[in-house]
């Protein structure tokens, strides 16, 4: 069930492991902000970060094989993408609530995401891996490879411009200050995710176009990091949500007047999960330590 580990594999194994600690701290996170709030950002990140927790072991178990290929090259493929699909179903969701929940963005959301699950069940269906006396031999379809990294591009840049529009239509001159505030925050929070998984779709799109997209027993190349790559990239993105929970909370927390209509406005876009005195501050995540005032 070995090979030799050669640079790619051991570079795939630390960048899944350093994903594997942080979804166990974010599952852990998730769980006890789900318990505060029921609301369904935390529960999308409590699936999430399950998926990110198999992720690892499922794809260093299929690099490694040498028997039952196609079984376990599957097996991988469906929590890869169950995992990719539900960080875009956790922006989607974030930008629909952001952009006061617009049917317009609803429709866009919903295209999205099936297009994404058309090009996963096409990506099950066309890539293979057989097995030889050497070992598994990998062979990723390029046309699925092309699709998925630009369906997580193009959900990447809907997110963010939806987020735009919403802050120059939703917040006036006259808003209070905390609301435009808000905004800026929420606008910093997708434009940062975005840009940090965009360039990873962005490289495996074009690693995608100009290489060669199969694994050769014993002869590894970065094919095998590019998805070790995005578990620990989605990973961070998702989880780093509790760094920008406590910028939001800080936020409202800031004395202000502002009427019942911007009161609500806030408590919507912010989708806060509030820390209402100083013990509760140790509940803040050791991922992402709390901010210094």
């Amino acid at each position: 069930m070995s090979m030799s580990l050669e640079a790619p594999i051991v570079t795939a194994i630390f960048l899944c492991a350093m994903a594997f600690e942080n979804a166990s701290k974010g599952l852990i996170l998730s769980i006890q902000k789900f318990g505060q709030s029921k609301t369904p950002v935390p529960a999308i990140m409590i699936v999430a970060n399950i998926l990110s927790l198999a992720f690892g072991p499922m794809y260093i178990w299929s690099i490694l094989a040498k028997t039952d290929c196609q079984d376990s090259s599957l097996a991988f493929k469906v929590v890869m993408h169950l995992f990719f699909t539900s960080f875009s179903f956790f922006l989607l969701y974030k930008t629909w609530i952001v952009s006061q929940k617009r049917t317009l963005v609803a429709v866009g959301a919903v295209i999205l995401i099936l297009n994404r699950a058309a090009w996963t069940v096409l990506d099950w269906m066309w890539s293979k891996s057989e097995e030889t006396k050497f070992g598994c031999h990998y062979i990723q379809d390029k046309t699925a490879i092309v699709g998925i990294s630009t369906g997580g591009i193009a959900v990447d840049i809907f997110c963010t411009g939806a987020t735009i529009i919403s802050a120059f239509r939703d917040v006036d001159d006259d808003a209070s200050s905390k609301m435009q505030r808000i905004y800026r925050v929420l606008i910093a929070d997708n434009v940062l995710r975005t840009l940090s998984v965009m360039a990873v779709n962005a490289f495996t799109l074009n690693y995608a176009m100009y290489s060669n997209l199969s694994i050769v027993p014993g002869s590894p190349t970065i094919m095998v990091v590019i998805p070790a790559i995005s578990n620990f990239v989605y990973t961070q993105a998702i989880n780093i949500e509790f760094f920008w929970i406590n910028v939001r909370n800080d936020i409202l927390k800031t004395p202000e007047h502002e009427n019942e209509l911007e009161r609500e406005h806030i408590r919507m876009t912010s989708v806060q999960i509030r820390y209402d005195d100083q013990n509760d501050n140790e509940k803040r995540s050791p991922v992402f330590p709390p901010r210094n005032h």
